[in-house]
């Protein structure tokens, strides 16, 4: 080989080694470290914040209060869901807090529904999940029957799903006690309605995760983010295809492997003794940041198990730019409630005993005023408030 060829060889294997290289380092997960040091008070952890009441008609006030419900932003309305039977309903409400109209079509005939189990919203359809893997859907806003898909028969309970094609569906149903050789379920899945194929994701967890609820997921442009209970990743699903994202580091407390078998009394002890810190589950997403809930990233030495008030959960935000991490008590803490994140924000829901908690403990800090104003507006005491707040993660080291 002449020296010129020789030359063009190394060149060549030179960029080949480089190539080889950038892609290591392109597939590299970003692990995010999240610790107790990531929390501070809620004043310092947002830039803006409103507060919204929910202002029941005067006439014939509907039931707003309810310990299970779910809250949707659309461009034109706040749809929030009281999810408690015997009588569950949608009640929607305009961006400014008014009463519109309520959407009750409780009963068992074929365009009714017995309970509600989780709702969805994409464009002009509203999809409720009824029992028995059953979706019910109506025209979004005037709530004509569309019609109804079926997806599982022996899915019972589906509070998570979202429609992912012409018939395919995301879901996380209720885990129905069936495990594999190792001990752990599917807990995502996607369900076709035209031939009734169930196709299980490749996450695979413990019964533990039951012990808290099902997984959940995120929109984020045309893909999702995937989480779930005591997961320490969270999972992107785009192209009909599974990955990691970013990985979670809880630190010393985080569950270890045979953590994760324990049965329900040794999740009891665990959650008496805040001896793990963990992810609980819950996830949203916009604007670039994630938003997750966590257990006993800071003890509470004042816990009681009779009171899952007091039990030390923190609402955690992921600047997916930066990687940096803030955290701030949980208002709305240990709940059975959902809110929701779009254009940038992200939305809670304060029940009474919510705000009363917030107020007499200060969590709100130089916005407590404010707070006390808007409750003012309140048709009922027991009438929920919305929280519209936009978190900042931009300057996070220097809060």
């Amino acid at each position: 080989m002449n020296l010129k060829n020789r030359n063009q060889v190394l060149v060549l294997v030179s960029i080949l080694i480089l190539s080889c290289s950038s892609s290591k380092e392109e597939a590299v997960l970003p692990i995010i470290e999240i610790s107790e040091s990531d929390i501070v008070d809620f004043d310092k952890a947002i830039e803006a914040v409103e507060f919204i009441p929910l202002l029941n008609q005067v006439n014939s006030p509907v039931n707003l209060n309810c310990s299970v419900w779910d809250l949707k932003v659309t461009d034109n309305y706040f749809v929030y869901s009281t999810i408690c039977n015997p009588e569950a309903k949608i009640h929607f409400f305009d961006l400014e807090g008014n009463y519109v109209k309520t959407f009750a079509k409780n009963g068992d005939g074929p365009e009714e529904y017995q309970t509600i189990q989780g709702i969805n919203i994409e464009q002009d359809t509203i999809n409720i999940a009824v029992g028995g893997g059953i979706i019910k859907q109506y025209h979004f806003v005037d709530f004509a029957f569309i019609g109804m898909v079926s997806l599982d028969e022996e899915a019972t309970f589906i509070p998570s799903f979202t429609k992912i094609s012409k018939t395919k569906w995301m879901t996380s149903p209720m885990f129905d006690g069936n495990v594999d050789q190792n001990g752990e379920f599917s807990i995502f899945k996607i369900m076709d309605s035209s031939n009734k194929q169930i196709t299980d994701l490749p996450l695979k967890t413990t019964p533990l995760t039951a012990e808290i609820s099902e997984g959940e997921f995120a929109r984020l442009g045309h893909s999702y983010l995937l989480n779930y209970a005591f997961s320490d990743t969270l999972y992107l699903f785009e192209n009909n295809k599974t990955s990691p994202f970013i990985g979670l580091d809880f630190g010393k407390r985080k569950p270890s492997s045979e953590d994760l078998k324990m049965n329900a009394e040794g999740f009891e002890t665990a959650i008496m003794n805040q001896s793990l810190a963990f992810n609980v589950g819950k996830i949203w997403y916009t604007d670039n940041i994630s938003r997750l809930k966590t257990f006993a990233l800071a003890k509470n030495p004042n816990m009681d198990i009779s009171n899952v008030r007091t039990f030390p959960v923190h609402e955690v935000f992921i600047d997916h730019e930066t990687n940096n991490v803030i955290a701030f008590p949980s208002l709305a803490g240990w709940s059975n409630g959902k809110g929701d994140a779009t254009k940038g924000y992200f939305y809670d829901v304060l029940r009474a005993d919510d705000w009363i908690n917030a107020l007499d403990k200060g969590i709100l800090g130089k916005y407590g005023e404010k707070l006390e104003k808007t409750l003012g507006e309140l048709r009922d005491f027991e009438d929920p408030v919305l929280i519209k707040y936009k978190v900042n993660t931009k300057n996070q080291l220097n809060l």
